[in-house]
């Protein structure tokens, strides 16, 4: 059954905020997530062993989110808000 065209992104700008923020963005905040949690937990080599799996299956939940956005670069807003604020939060602790 094939999709219904007036749910499709027709813009091609739109279409490439989307992609970008899925893979890109989703993966930013993942990797900052867990960079935060490694610094402000005790237990950074147990946090950096378990990274690279719960980093994967957060950045699959993200890559998701991002098209549920009706705006590729709102999504972007929203992922670089949050990869920043980790970012600060990271930097507090150092």
């Amino acid at each position: 059954m094939p999709a219904n065209p007036k749910y499709l992104t027709r813009s091609a700008g739109q279409r490439f905020a989307k992609v970008s923020a899925a893979l890109l963005g989703g993966f930013l905040v993942a990797a900052s997530f867990h960079l935060l949690l490694a610094v402000w937990s005790g237990h950074r080599v147990t946090v950096l062993l378990t990274y690279s799996y719960t980093l994967f299956i957060l950045w699959c939940a993200l890559m998701l989110v991002a098209f549920l956005f009706t705006n590729g670069w709102k999504c972007w807003a929203w992922y670089g808000g949050i990869t920043l604020l980790f970012i600060l939060f990271i930097g507090c602790k150092l």
